[in-house]
């Protein structure tokens, strides 16, 4: 080897050999190192295909693969194969997958909350266990099984139901709606009125308030039947056989509604402007009599003891009740003979 240097360098033949030796000694360490130590996926990984109809937006090849909110792998790479058809070749940690199959379902969501795309896993029944080299298949009937729930998809649908929801029909008839139940204020507002008093003043537990409500309702079937059968008589009643009869009964109801019904509420009305003001005093009145009885209990059976008392004081006759009753006249002698004379009968002993 010629002697040569480099101008301005210290380099020589003897320090061009050294360094020439340590390259070639690097090459052979780095070569030896990329064949010893294992390369590519790390140990566990299974790779999976997925045949899908459509691909979420922001879902490719890095896009981390979820399994209840778990990262178990990554998406490898996607493929068109046609006919509207795409497949998606996932690389998953077997460790993770907790007996998923190929049944299972699959959602491209956010991932974040900024949006950004990842797939979610979700275990379904039935299948095979996932294996390396496994498919997904979910297309024709079980594109079910796929669902977009990503940024995209849910600001199109939010933009479908503004142009297709939202619209002046939809306006007006919440408008008639609102109408409608302000119309029906009054009658909640006298509900509400109603409910309110019944709680401020009831006195007797809801139990037996429910339990004597429902005793009315006994009443119910006999008054849905003869309802029917009212109905049923329209059609069966030999009086409403002929067209005039039907006509006068229809006239009955327009009768009742154009007559009656204003000559009730008159007469209501009528009533309400002339006695109205008795009602205070019949008030006061009804009040001063519950006032006058003490004991209720007492009353009842003084009361039901007098009513015992005129009934065996009376006895049944021919000619009706007569009262058996003795009058002791012995101290008035100038009554005894008079009534005696008058009646008949002779004077008892006594004058009695």
């Amino acid at each position: 080897m010629p002697a040569y240097s480099l101008p301005g360098t210290e380099i020589g033949p003897r320090r061009a050999r050294i360094l020439g030796v340590v390259t070639i000694a690097l090459v052979l360490i780095a070569v030896v190192v990329h064949r010893m130590v294992p390369s590519g996926a790390p140990a566990g990984t299974i790779h999976v295909t997925l045949l899908t109809v459509q691909v979420g937006e922001g879902v490719a090849a890095g896009t981390d693969v979820r399994l209840d909110g778990v990262r178990v792998g990554s998406v490898s790479s996607i493929d068109r194969l046609g006919s509207g058809r795409q497949r998606i070749s996932l690389s998953l940690q077997s460790s993770q997958l907790f007996g998923l199959t190929d049944g299972s379902s699959v959602d491209f969501a956010m991932g974040n909350l900024f949006g950004i795309s990842a797939v979610d896993l979700h275990s379904g029944g039935g299948g095979a266990l996932l294996t390396d080299g496994a498919t997904i298949d979910l297309t024709g009937r079980n594109a079910g099984r796929l669902r977009d729930a990503t940024l995209s998809a849910l600001l199109e649908s939010t933009g479908g139901l503004t142009t297709d929801v939202l619209t002046p029909k939809l306006a007006a008839l919440l408008g008639q709606a609102a109408r409608d139940v302000r119309a029906l204020s009054p009658i909640l507002q006298a509900m509400g009125t109603t409910v309110r008093a019944f709680t401020d003043t009831q006195q007797m537990p809801p139990s037996l308030l429910f339990h004597r409500f429902g005793s009315a309702l006994e009443g119910v079937p006999a008054l849905i039947s003869g309802g029917v059968e009212v109905l049923y008589s329209a059609y069966s009643n030999e009086y409403l056989s002929t067209p005039e009869h039907r006509d006068r009964y229809a006239r009955m109801f327009a009768d009742i509604q154009s007559q009656l019904l204003p000559a009730t509420a008159q007469t209501l009305n009528t009533g309400q402007r002339y006695f109205a003001e008795f009602i205070p005093l019949m008030t006061a009145v009804l009040d001063r009599l519950s006032g006058s009885v003490s004991s209720p209990h007492r009353s009842d059976r003084q009361l039901s003891d007098l009513l015992d008392r005129l009934a065996a004081a009376f006895t049944d006759t021919p000619n009706g009740p007569v009262l058996d009753a003795t009058v002791d006249l012995a101290v008035v002698p100038a009554l005894g003979t008079p009534l005696s004379t008058v009646f008949g009968l002779p004077p008892a002993p006594g004058g009695r």
